[in-house]
């Protein structure tokens, strides 16, 4: 599935549908008609399943918005072909069958409605896409609930106050189908399950889950309802570090467990509304909390997206510059010596009576060639920006500002990072800026190596000891594939790269950052890949005459 910057920062209406038909998503449907019908009993005191010959709510809806109005048909008949097995043919087919077709008219409305009327993305990108989903719900359980209710013979309930009861708690109950497994059908039938991979934290996460429901419904001389509030714990934690689609997820394992545990123990009807009432509350908070959380991460990510662009552009303008800077500072000492080494040529023919011109001449070529070096060296200091700026700082501090740019992508792609300080360390004495500059883009290389890493455990360390008496050595290692062998010797070369779209120049400007402070940086080992930096310490009695001067 597309990233969450992919995925909402468009903000393109749905593509329109075509009406082909495919046997995979029938089979997809019919797999989760049966899915659902397992974990819920149809015999429950209240409707929180699936009744024989009635097509799932939830999962109705979410296979109509994705896959098309045409499925209609083809869905009532997949719910009639799955049901003969299990409950045989009813012998009130045809009422049935109305009822059903009812419904899925009602269910393709409102799908069109959500589409075509209110222009909704599908995937839910939005907090108006998900507010106006809402609403939809709650219409389509009105819908669900009326069906049901109203297609049993009266003998079901003895007056209209019994009816409205049914009515009412049959709405929470198909309300909480659509809430919960609609979105997580709408935001994960289309990811890519080749790619996941469980996370250390996702593990954690569903054992939080399972002691919340264990403290609420397990511990003896406790209130259920009392507690019910820890289930909000592992469902904010989980929808704060994966958004929506994670809290669809948690919203769908709370919700199976809770009616796991209502049919184990086979609380009274009473009760079982009011759990229906609180996951119908959890269920809603969840989902917004997702959602804010999504959108969120998907400005910044379009944030430094554009941010990077802009960077890429004024590098280009920089090496636009930079390059008609030597072309025009360049031209004239190059062309200066290129006559003057003709003339010291054409005087070679007599020496004996050009021996002094000659000399002359030789002198001049080594001025000229002194002054194209000097102008190297002006843009050379142009491009670090002046000069330097040392200050007195700890690694520590360097460390965590170069992480502070990089963990929410290390956090968002499941990467650890690991830090270690050797003991006593001194204080660094730099230019902070600089420094911080291309810790960064050993920190930036080693996410983006993990990117793609086919490992299930992603981690990255970064490692800070002495080097010798007036530098600390700093190390950026991680666990991905490392570099090619290819690239090796040309590593450190501008316009090296084996990105696509990279520029081949971060490491090379961040060498000659490390080298004017009287440094080094290095490729300690290539697979998987750990480079290693110089910086000098406080103990250090100056930095290099030439790269010290403060402006």
């Amino acid at each position: 599935m597309d990233s969450p910057a992919e995925t909402l920062a468009g903000g393109k209406p749905p593509a329109p549908q075509s009406f082909a038909v495919s046997w995979k998503v029938l089979l997809a449907y019919g797999i989760g008609s049966l899915a659902l019908d397992a974990v819920s009993n149809p015999q429950t005191v209240l409707p929180l399943a699936l009744a024989p010959w009635t097509p799932p709510l939830g999962l109705s809806l979410g296979f109509l918005l994705l896959y098309g109005l045409h499925y209609a048909p083809l869905f009532i008949l997949v719910t009639f072909l799955v049901g003969l097995p299990l409950y045989g043919l009813p012998p009130d087919w045809l009422p049935a069958l109305w009822a059903a077709t009812l419904l899925m008219l009602g269910l393709v409305a409102l799908a069109a409605w959500l589409l075509r009327g209110l222009k909704v993305n599908p995937d839910l990108t939005t907090q108006r896409d998900l507010s106006w989903f809402l609403v939809v719900a709650v219409l389509g359980a009105w819908l669900d609930a009326g069906v049901h209710v109203f297609s049993r013979s009266p003998e079901a309930a003895p007056d209209v106050w019994a009816w409205l009861a049914d009515l009412v708690n049959y709405w929470v109950g198909a309300l909480i189908r659509l809430l919960i497994i609609t979105p997580l059908v709408l935001l994960h039938a289309h990811r890519d399950w080749g790619a996941f991979r469980v996370e250390k934290e996702m593990l954690l996460q569903g054992l939080a889950i399972a002691v919340a429901l264990w403290v609420i419904f397990g511990l003896k001389y406790t209130d259920e309802f009392k507690f019910f509030y820890l289930l909000f714990l592992p469902l904010i934690w989980i929808a704060m570090r994966y958004g929506i689609h994670g809290a669809t997820v948690a919203l769908a394992a709370s919700h199976v467990g809770i009616n796991a545990i209502l049919e184990w123990r086979g609380l009274h009807a009473i009760t079982v509304v009011e759990f229906q009432m609180l996951m119908l509350g959890l269920a809603v908070t969840g989902l917004f909390l997702g959602m804010t959380v999504t959108t969120r991460r998907v400005a910044e990510e379009r944030l430094h997206q554009r941010e990077t662009e802009l960077n890429q552009a004024m590098r280009l303008a920089a090496a636009g510059e930079m390059a008609q800077a030597i072309a025009h500072e360049l031209n004239q000492p190059l062309v200066a010596v290129a006559n003057y080494a003709r003339a010291g040529r054409a005087m070679l023919a007599d020496p004996e009576k050009h021996g002094p011109l000659l000399g002359d001449t030789l002198d001049k070529i080594d001025r000229e060639a002194n002054r194209a070096g000097q102008v190297m060296r002006r843009l050379r200091e142009f491009f670090r920006g002046g000069g330097l700026r040392p200050e007195a700082f700890t690694a520590q501090e360097l460390v965590a500002e170069g992480l502070a740019h990089v963990r929410r992508r290390a956090e968002r792609q499941g990467v650890g990072i690991d830090t270690r300080f050797a003991d006593d360390l001194p204080p660094l004495f730099a230019d902070r800026v600089q420094m911080g500059t291309v810790l960064h883009n050993l920190l930036s290389n080693a996410v983006e190596s993990l990117q793609d890493s086919a490992s299930l455990w992603r981690d990255m360390e970064i490692t800070v000891n002495r080097h010798d008496e007036t530098h600390l050595r700093i190390c950026v290692s991680d666990s991905g594939p490392g570099v090619k062998p290819d690239m090796e010797d040309r590593l450190f070369d501008s316009f090296a790269t084996s990105k696509p779209e990279g520029m081949g120049l971060g490491l090379a400007i961040s060498r000659t950052l490390v080298e004017a402070h009287g440094g080094e940086l290095w490729l300690d080992q290539a697979r998987p890949a750990r480079f290693c930096f110089t910086v000098p310490t406080r103990e250090s009695e100056t930095l290099p005459a030439d790269s010290a001067r403060i402006p």
